[in-house]
């Protein structure tokens, strides 16, 4: 059995190669020492690189990996979508697909249809998915932004047992959105646990819906989206919050500073870039909500469900479809860069 196992592999054309490979990093490498000798017979092709090209190339060398990624799956998604927003046709082949110029824009947001000129029904669609996700994110990035700076303040403190607070705050961050949002439908559904219990105490007579009922929906999304994404940001404050020198606190101490005032006048202005970069982050975040509500099935649309919809991803694809969603998806990506330039902006004021 061992013999045989011996015999496949040396009929192994890979162990050749990796013979091959340490025979030439033996013979190349001139590093001194076990543990360095080792890399070097390991790491030749960069040490080969480095003799004949020098330092310079070697960051861009470690930094092509990331840039394919990145290229592969953002900028050639997005190149493909500029592609799609300029043509019509059901298929997803640019071949099969005909020219439309600026019509998939005028059905998005035209007040008549290009093609056949009658009253055009999709830009109210696109309208109420933007209002929706609008009223959405005005409501719940400030209560994110509020709930993260108390979170982070109350577990900046020497607390009992605050390593364990902080990772119960954390835990759903690590929760995927669908379990997250099965996990509250079950809870919010009509005969879900919510509106069972309240029917037991004598609260409410008969069950509600609370997903779909008009005046709980949005409480509700907003509630399971910033529970669901608390802790992340709440990190990033707690962060800030121990960049601040203890020092500032013992002198404003020593000089009988209330707590209060220690907060508006040295905490929160030395914590306002984190606060500035939390915002604009929730504030993206917030237009990208789809997975938790999704899940929990809404009454309501957000603009990426509605671009979800739209591009026949789900269902059968139309015409129009799949041109309309990626102009709109184009627009919405226009408006959040605007919001990124905004924070870039704002921070480097800031640091000046």
């Amino acid at each position: 059995m061992i013999a045989e196992m011996a015999a496949a592999l040396l009929q192994a054309q890979w162990l050749y190669l990796a013979i091959g490979y340490i025979a030439i990093g033996a013979a190349l490498t001139r590093a001194q020492g076990t543990g360095a000798w080792l890399m070097g017979v390991l790491g030749w092709p960069m040490e080969l690189a480095q003799r004949f090209a020098g330092q310079g190339p070697q960051p861009y060398l470690f930094l092509l990996p990331n840039v394919l990624v990145f290229g592969l799956f953002t900028f050639a998604p997005l190149f493909m979508n500029m592609g799609f927003s300029a043509t019509e046709g059901s298929s997803i082949l640019f071949q099969d697909r005909d020219w439309a110029g600026t019509d998939n824009l005028v059905r998005l947001l035209g007040e008549t249809q290009p093609d056949t000129g009658a009253e055009n029904r999709e830009d109210d669609k696109f309208l109420r998915a933007v209002t929706d996700t609008a009223v959405f994110v005005v409501f719940q990035v400030p209560i994110m932004v509020l709930f993260a700076l108390i979170t982070a303040l109350v577990l900046n403190r020497d607390i009992a047992g605050r390593g364990f607070w902080r990772s119960i705050f954390f835990y759903p961050v690590m929760l995927s959105p669908v379990v997250v949002g099965f996990l509250w439908t079950l809870i919010l559904k009509r005969q879900g646990v919510l509106s069972v219990t309240l029917m037991q105490w004598g609260w409410i007579d008969a069950p509600i819906q609370w997903l779909t009922d008009p005046g709980w929906t949005m409480f509700w999304s907003v509630f399971v989206y910033t529970w669901a994404h608390l802790g992340f940001y709440m990190l990033i404050l707690l962060a800030g919050l121990q960049a601040i020198p203890a020092d500032l606190y013992e002198a404003a101490e020593m000089d009988g500073t209330s707590p209060w005032r220690a907060l508006t006048h040295i905490t929160i202005p030395l914590l306002m870039p984190t606060l500035l970069v939390v915002f604009v982050l929730s504030l993206i975040k917030a237009f990208q909500a789809f997975e938790e509500l999704f899940a929990m099935q809404v009454s309501w649309i957000s603009v990426v469900a509605y671009i979800f919809e739209t591009s026949g991803l789900r269902g059968t694809p139309t015409t129009h479809g799949l041109g309309i969603a990626a102009t709109a998806s184009l627009l919405i990506a226009a408006f959040l860069g605007l919001l990124s330039v905004l924070q870039i902006a704002l921070s480097g004021k800031g640091a000046r």
